[in-house]
This record gives structure tokens, sequence and C-alpha cells, in this order.
């Protein structure tokens, strides 16, 4: 079931980003320190708390254990960003990122929006596949993750 995010469950959410990122990216920036010093649980479930304004667009795969996250924020009138977007890795190649990005695109569409956009990295072969096989191409437009050497990249999905 997809269900809406509330505050109980924030440090499920915090657990599934940070576990996601960390098998996600740890391979591309191949930074040990930036994986398990900096991207703590406890830190995400902080700052998540302090600013539950986070919880408005995010959505929970949920059939009795929250399986995954996606969050979607109006980026103006017309656009929605997909700001986060992970499903536990425990449960990745179920089905749960589908249901969940399909949710999210009819949500959207219902709710009146021409476009959704993501940033996802270069690099980051594996979601780029699953994103074009989603209905989302990239736009061409790139910028440099702060701080780092690689290459973010802007997918959109246009709505019709």
């Amino acid at each position: 079931m997809i269900r809406k995010a509330d505050i109980k469950d924030l440090s499920r959410i915090a657990e599934i980003i940070i576990f996601g990122k960390r098998v996600a990216y740890r391979h591309i920036f191949e930074d040990d320190y930036g994986s398990f010093h900096k991207l703590q649980v406890v830190d995400l479930y902080e700052e998540y708390k302090s600013n539950l304004n986070v919880l408005e667009g995010m959505l929970l795969y949920d059939d009795g254990i929250v399986k995954g996250v996606i969050n979607g924020r109006p980026k103006d009138g017309q656009i929605m960003e997909i700001t986060e977007f992970y499903v536990d890795p425990f449960f990745v190649g179920q089905g749960i990122g589908t249901l969940l990005m399909k949710y999210m695109i009819r949500q959207t569409k219902e709710k009146g929006y021409r476009k959704i956009i993501l940033w996802v990295i270069k690099d980051n072969v594996r979601a780029r596949k699953f994103y074009e096989m989603n209905g989302f191409v990239n736009s061409g437009k790139t910028c440099i993750i702060e701080g780092t050497t690689k290459e973010d990249c802007c997918y959109e999905c246009v709505l019709e």
C-alpha cells in the first residue's frame, strides 16, 4: 500500500534514505568517510523532525513494513520535483520503486502539474535506466555536485 508519510515514520524514512544513499553512492564517490561518518540516520532524523514540512509530499510503500520512500515538492506552478526516492536495499528488485514512481506520476498529473523533474548522478547508471523505463528523459541540463567532480543530470517526465 502507498500512503502519506507521518511523523511516526521519521526514523524509518531516515534509515531507508541513509542506507539507500550508502548503497547507491559509495562506489561512485569512493568516500568511506562521507558514507559512514557524514551520512548518519540520527542526523537526518533530527533534520526532518525540526522541519516537518518535508513530509508534505512524501509517500511511503508500506505493506506492514515501510520499504520505500518518494518525495515530491512543487518547484513552481507547473513542475513537481522529486527530491528523495529510495527503496530499502533489502527490498530492491521487488517492484516497489516502480509502484512508488507510477503512483507519484499519476498523483502529480491529477493535481494539474505538467512536468516532473529529478536530478540523478551521471554515474548512477542503474538509476538512470530505471527513470528512463518509467518515462523520464535526460533534459540535457547538468551541474557539478558541490564539493565533488561528479556531475548531476536533470531528468524530466512530461505529463500529458
